[in-house]
């Protein structure tokens, strides 16, 4: 294997990851909307949108952390289920814009089922750089948390390009606080708070894990149900924490 294929995986899986982090807490954060006792009002249920994960759902939103005075731009389509790693689950495309130019594009795969999210890994970049980075097992975990439960999952996470694979082992933490009201430049809303610890390290063993914690808040009810509005992770810099926050969403979803 060239230093130079190696270094070309590892760089997209890395920005992949970076990406992952924020999806994964989006997802994690949801609810069996089939089998969550009626009544639990403390309970994540209500923020997960269900349409989320209908095909023809467009979520397109501009961002801003504190760290820049650069307004992102990100979309998120959901294009219906999908062959994938043995299984057809929901095909959902992301796409990162910079000047009104896409790019960075990854589809994630994930399934409801049994009560629990299944994820089975995504795809980044088209054509001769396409990688394609496979859960094993697919990381599932159960739905409608309580305040203060945490949950785990541990996987290996194998991205492939050209030929070349490069595999890590990834256990992610999550933790549901409860409700908190935040005031955002979206307006103010009562929320659901998740903490997500990830660490991962290559298979070999031969480096030590990264660990990585990302909190993210999501709208329990009004237009923006289930969409993370707000999140801090770290910014790259000891002691600094980089904080995004949602100035501008719009939410379609297909008219039947």
């Amino acid at each position: 294997m060239s230093n130079r294929a190696t270094q070309k995986i590892q760089s997209s899986t890395a920005r992949d990851m970076r990406l992952e982090i924020a999806l994964t807490a989006m997802m994690l954060a949801g609810s069996n909307w089939t089998s969550v006792a009626v009544g639990a009002s403390a309970s994540s249920a209500p923020c997960t949108n269900e349409a989320d994960f209908q095909a023809g759902t467009v979520v397109d939103y501009e961002s801003r952390d504190n760290l820049s005075s650069v307004t992102s731009r990100s979309k998120t389509e959901t294009l219906g289920r999908k062959d994938f790693a043995g299984a057809q689950p929901v095909a959902s495309l992301h796409t990162t814009f910079i000047n009104n130019s896409p790019v960075f594009l990854t589809t994630t795969y994930v399934q409801i089922k049994d009560g629990q999210l299944i994820r089975y890994g995504d795809q980044h970049g088209a054509g001769a750089s396409l990688t394609t980075t496979l859960y094993t097992p697919p990381p599932a975990t159960p739905l409608g948390l309580q305040p203060g439960q945490t949950v785990s999952v541990s996987y290996k996470s194998q991205a492939g390009s050209g030929g070349v694979t490069v595999g890590f082992e990834v256990t992610e933490k999550l933790t549901y606080h409860g409700r908190e009201t935040i005031k955002t430049p979206l307006g103010t809303f009562e929320t659901c708070r998740f903490t997500n610890e990830i660490s991962s390290g290559p298979a070999s063993g031969e480096q030590p894990k990264q660990r990585v914690v990302v909190q993210n808040w999501f709208p329990v009810e009004g237009p923006y149900r289930g969409q993370s509005i707000r999140s801090v992770s770290p910014s790259g810099t000891q002691g600094q924490e980089r904080i995004v926050e949602v100035v501008k969403m719009r939410y379609e979803t297909r008219t039947n």
